[in-house]
């Protein structure tokens, strides 16, 4: 029957541990399927901008600079997870420090032998975790620490009060705006040109309404009207000087411009480089901080943990055994009541002396002998079934 019962508690026990693994690897897919949805390109300054028009080259440069505070984001996290880690190492040790303590207080009347052995060695398992903990602990940190570092000679800070920045930088900055140069000065000459066209334009059209009002009115002197008239001619002609300045200014621009979006392709080449050293160090940190964290060695280690005290209580715990040792402690041992000493008695010879008692007296059957083999491979069956 009691057999029978633990079969029905192990089937069941098995069925949640399958149920909830189960449940664990749903939620797990579900949480990373969110994570990799929730990455969405939100809005910037830069966006739907063209790079090569106006100062926009300050994008990539704003952008380079801008990951020091998302490696600083990576790390803090990764931070905050250590001192989690670290809080839950101390106290393993402080649990299995003050419970070894309190086994060590307990009454040996009701606490002794492998029983009791078997409650140390299991309250120093904590301790034995918080060992492989702290070692996953440091390694974590060596991969922050090594991050931080190389993060630093990217990213050196002149002063404390200022704002990171690349350590290439001005050197960017300086390439742009030395490959624009040539182009702002096009861009400021036209502007020039433009506002003396809408200057000559008003000018023009004054001359034009006064050549014309003179023209209605009688008795005007003809020096004036001829006057009124070279002067609107000169305006127009000017006008004209300037409309093909404009229009050979525009045409030096258009073609400065496509030199200039050569020169800062090649620049932003060079910003690439420096992008994608910054994008793999993150890369690099992340690959090394999940090995340290959550690789298999990991559950190795608890592995080893739960290997040695299941063959401790499956070869050495013995509660038959510790039953006896209470016993001849305090002395009520009964050999006839022990099982650990059945099959031991059922091998014990008699002396030859005693021929007739020998005859009258009854041999241990090999049935009682089978029957206190079979109960001691039971118990030892029932014990790796429930480990």
């Amino acid at each position: 029957m009691a057999s029978r019962f633990k079969s029905v508690i192990l089937r069941h026990t098995d069925s949640i541990k399958r149920s909830n693994l189960s449940g664990i690897k749903d939620t797990i897919r579900s949480r990373v399927t969110t994570a990799n949805h929730d990455n969405g390109y939100g809005t910037n300054e830069f966006i739907n901008l063209n790079f090569y028009d106006d100062d926009n080259y300050l994008s990539i440069v704003k952008c380079i600079n801008g990951g020091y505070y998302i490696i600083e984001d990576m790390l803090k996290f990764m931070s905050n997870y250590n001192d989690c880690g670290q809080k839950h190492i101390d106290n393993l040790k402080s649990c299995s420090k003050k419970s070894k303590s309190k086994v060590k207080a307990q009454s040996t009347l009701s606490s002794y032998h492998t029983t009791r052995a078997a409650q140390l060695k299991t309250i120093c398992a904590p301790s034995l975790e918080a060992e492989y903990l702290q070692a996953r602990h440091d390694a974590i940190q060596e991969v922050i620490d090594e991050c931080r570092t190389k993060l630093n000679r990217i990213y050196p800070k002149k002063s404390s009060n200022s704002s990171p920045k690349h350590n290439r930088t001005d050197y960017m900055i300086d390439s742009f705006e030395a490959a624009r140069s040539v182009l702002l000065n096009l861009s400021e000459k036209l502007e020039k040109l433009k506002e003396q066209k809408r200057k000559k334009d008003a000018a023009l059209l004054e001359a034009k309404i006064l050549c014309e009002n003179l023209s209605y009115t009688h008795g005007v002197k003809e020096s004036k009207t001829e006057k009124a008239s070279n002067s609107r001619k000169k305006h127009e002609q000017q006008l004209e000087e300037i409309e093909n300045d404009i229009a050979r200014s525009e045409d030096e621009y258009e073609q400065e411009k496509k030199t200039y979006r050569v020169e800062a392709r090649r620049i932003y080449e060079k910003c690439r480089v420096l992008e994608e050293e910054r994008l793999e160090l993150i890369e690099d940190t992340l690959i090394k901080f999940v090995k340290a964290a959550y690789s298999s060695e990991n559950s190795m280690q608890y592995r080893a943990i739960y290997k040695e005290l299941k063959s401790y209580f499956i070869d050495e715990l013995n509660i038959t055994e510790d039953l006896d040792f209470w016993a001849q402690t305090y002395g009520v041992y009964d050999s006839t009541r022990s099982l650990s000493t059945e099959t031991n008695q059922n091998d014990d010879a008699h002396d030859d002396d005693d021929g007739e008692e020998e005859e009258e007296q009854e041999e241990p059957s090999s049935a009682d002998t089978t029957t206190s083999s079979t109960k001691t491979k039971s118990k030892k069956n029932q014990k790796q079934d429930l480990l």
